[in-house]
Formats: C-alpha cells, structure tokens, sequence
C-alpha cells in the first residue's frame, strides 16, 4: 500500500488497475496507516462486497474447520455472536445516504441488471447464469436486513439468536457467489430506502396502489397459491424447516401412526434427526430461545427495483410473472436500459433452451475474456428483432426466441462441420482428427495454415478463425460439449 504501482490492482477493491480507477482521485498510500473501517468510504462495490464477506468468514472461523467437518458441524459455527457481528459489519459499510450515493455512482458506467424474483438459491444461480451472457453485471439486493432499521423486539443485535437460520440461508448465497464477486459479474447492494426516512412507506403505498387492479391481483394470488402449494415437509425450504422444529416427542406420537412395516422408533427418529443435520439451514433452538425469524423476500418490489435501476442504468430480471407484469403495465413510463432490455430479458429467462440452462460462471467469465460480451449483446439483440412479435411483452415471445436461438446454433453447428470435412480432404481421417482437437475451441492452431502451402487448407483455416465473428451462436456450442 506504500507504493502502489499503476498497474497494481487498486485497493478500492474494484478489480481494475490502479491507473484506470482511483489514481489521482485517492491518495490510497496515505490511508494505509487508517482503520480499514474508516476507508470504507473509498471503497467501490465491489471492494465492499469482498468485505463483507472477509467478515461474514471471520465472524464463522472457517479457517478452524478441520478437513471432514460435517455440515451440522458448520451450522454450528452461527452462533448468536457470529451472527451479531455479521449485522454489525452492514452499518459499518454502509455508514449513511451520501456514501451511498457516491459509491452507487461509480456503477452507472456499465451495462447491468437488477434480479428481482425467488432468492430460493437455485433460482438465483439460474438466473444470473442466463442474463450473465449478454449483461455485464448483475445486482442483487443484498438479503441481510439492515439493523438500524428494524426495531427493537425483532432486531438481530439484539436478539441474534432469532437469526441463526435466517444468516446460514443468505450467508450460503454469499459463499456460493464469491467466485461471481470476484469477478466482478455480480455484485449485492443495499436497497435506498436503507438511508431515506419515509422512502419503505412511499414504496409500500404505491405497491399496494398498484395491486389494486384486478388483472395484477388475480396474477398475484395465483402465483402465492402456486408457492404455497409447492410447499411440503420435503421441500428443503422453509416449511420443511418448521416441520423439523416439531420436538422429538411429537415425532414419538407421529410414529404411532406410521403403518407396517416400518422401522423401528430409534431408526425413524435418526433419520428425522440426519435431516436436521443435512436441512440447508435448519438449526435447533437454544435453551432459553425466543422464536425464530425467517424471511421470504425477493429481493425487491418492482418500485423499489425502479428506483435503484434508475441509480445504477438497469434493467429487471425477474422469475416472477407478477413482475414482468408490472413493467408490461407501467411501459408508457420506462425510459433507459430497463425499457430497452426488459423485454427481451422476459422472453430469455422462459426460453426453454438446454445450452441457457447449461451456462455457468466459466460461459460468463469466457466471454469477458475473450472480449466478446458487446458482441454478444449485439448478437442478441439481432435474435431478438427477428423474432419478436410487435407486442414484445407477450408470453409467445419466449417460444420465438427459443426456435430463433436454436437455429442460429444449428446453422453455426452445420458451417463447423463443413470447415470439418475441407480438412478431412487434405489430411484424411487422422489428420483430420488432429486438427480438430487443435481448433477444439475455436482456436486457430500456428503453422497449420502453412502444411504443403495448399490453397484449400489455408481457406480452411481462415474460416476457423473467422467462425466465431461470422457465426456468434458458435459460442453455446462450447456448452453443449
């Protein structure tokens, strides 16, 4: 920190090179000798979100965890002053609205989105794996309630203890996305009204003015029922979790009432106990505990997800029918990214497509490093204006995109295997096969070009390297393999 080269990572934390981010703006060789908590304010998002998680991991002690250390052993680490000092940290890296405001700031240069849906964990990962291969970043709002506005009865300095299941869920979201964190791909951010009195109760009455028509209302009761109705003792949810927090003299009378053959009573209450222990955040209750408090959200309302899209140049990704809903309905009033991409992110997220479902951080981070993500956007968008019907709103839309896609693959796939067979004419079989596993990524293999000086070989090789500008869709075929 004494000598920060220009070409050092800058210790804002965003990832750049010092010289293309804070040079010249921060002095970070003078702040070395400071409490890391009062750079806070120099912090980029990023570099906050890395912080908080070097919390979240300090707070837990992982680095004691010994190798073979179970998963009921790890939820053992949430403690009630683990759990304190994980709430502590937000305030400490969010100290108040002028520091959130400049470092949202600093986020507005670049293409991104803002996932407002079901922060069930294995509909986040879905859905940032899809919208990552056209966006440049995606927001999450972050999970972790902020103390300062929570009272007193309910507040997690106060009763961490209340909190336990509710930090394993969110702090597993954390872990899972650190590598998507570091890559700067993802990033979690606290939603405005944190820092604005009055904005939660603003929000809230134009939600509920909203729900007032009857076509979002019936939309919404029927998207609860559905939820509800998925709910089972089995779900690996939340209902699941209270079924197990039933005491095991309940169960004792439950076996009473399970027909033969059955197991015997030790059996069943260790299988009941083996899925407290495997549950994703199931956690028993300490003597003395008053309750616990889980929170279903997703993230934002669609007010609330204006307001920060409007902060950071985004547009909404939701699995949530209600909410595109709302942005068909409020259409008249969008302006930026989240007129321009909102409907062409509806019909991708319902695209039923196996290589969509088959991206993954490696698909978004190959695309960055290849310098293609603008490439792909335009590519996409190309997709999307040949497909899409005038209202680009309509659910049909997704089916259009889903053919419209899966030709582009198939023509891509079809012009690679010609390039295949002009090489089999010049090398035959083997050498065929040779070449091949050097071009295996699309990759231009030196010196073949070059072989005999034969004009078709050479002609071959030119179209390998200019397939993938020539045919953009040549990328999902990488996810197929």
């Amino acid at each position: 920190m004494h000598d920060i080269g220009r070409n050092d990572e800058c210790p804002c934390g965003s990832g750049r090179k010092y010289k293309r981010c804070c040079i010249a703006k921060v002095n970070w060789g003078e702040l070395h000798n400071r409490p890391f908590w009062e750079n806070v304010p120099y912090l980029s998002l990023r570099g906050r979100n890395i912080a908080f998680l070097s919390e979240l991991l300090g707070a837990l002690q992982i680095d004691s965890f010994k190798d073979g250390t179970s998963y009921a052993d790890y939820k053992k680490a949430f403690t009630p002053a683990a759990v304190k000092r994980i709430y502590e940290a937000i305030p400490k890296l969010w100290p108040n609205h002028a520091d959130y405001v400049r470092c949202m700031e600093r986020e507005k240069s670049e293409s991104s989105a803002l996932y407002t849906g079901s922060y069930e964990p294995r509909d986040v990962y879905a859905a940032l794996s899809r919208h990552s291969l056209y966006t440049q970043r995606i927001f999450l709002t972050d999970p972790f309630i902020d103390p300062r506005r929570v009272s007193t009865q309910y507040n997690p300095l106060v009763h961490p203890e209340q909190y336990r299941a509710e930090v394993i869920k969110w702090s597993q979201m954390w872990l899972a996305l650190y590598p998507w964190i570091d890559a700067d791909i993802v990033n979690f951010i606290r939603p405005p009204a944190d820092f604005i009195p009055g904005l939660w109760q603003t929000i809230y009455e134009r939600q509920h003015s909203r729900f007032e028509q009857p076509e979002l209302r019936q939309l919404a009761d029927a998207q609860v029922a559905k939820s509800i109705d998925a709910m089972s003792p089995f779900d690996r949810g939340p209902m699941e979790n209270f079924f197990l927090r039933h005491s095991d003299d309940y169960f004792r009378e439950t076996y009473a009432e399970i027909p033969d053959p059955k197991p015997s009573l030790e059996e069943f209450l260790r299988h009941i106990q083996k899925r407290r222990d495997d549950h994703p955040y199931f956690v028993e209750s300490l003597e003395n505990q008053d309750g616990e408090i889980l929170i279903q959200q997703t993230g934002a309302c669609y007010e609330l997800a204006k307001i920060i899209c409007a902060q950071t140049n985004s547009h909404v990704i939701t699995n949530l029918s209600t909410r595109w809903k709302e942005i068909e309905i409020d259409r008249p009033n969008l302006t930026g990214e989240i007129a321009l991409w909102s409907p062409f992110a509806k019909a991708l997220q319902n695209a039923d497509l196996n290589v969509l479902t088959s991206s993954s951080l490696e698909a978004a981070l190959k695309l960055r490093e290849e310098n293609r993500l603008e490439g792909m956007r335009l590519f996409f968008r190309r997709v999307w204006n040949a497909c899409k019907d005038p209202d680009e709103f309509l659910d049909p839309n997704s089916l259009n995109l889903t053919v419209e896609l899966d030709e582009r693959v198939a023509e891509a796939k079809s012009e690679w295997r010609k390039i295949d067979q002009d090489l089999f004419k010049w090398f035959g079989a083997a050498g065929s096969a040779l070449v091949a596993g050097a071009f295996a990524n699309f990759l231009p293999a030196a010196g073949v070009a070059v072989v005999g000086g034969a004009f078709g070989l050479v002609d071959a090789h030119l179209k390998r390297t200019a397939f993938k500008e020539r045919y953009p869709a040549a990328f999902f075929l990488d996810l197929k393999k």
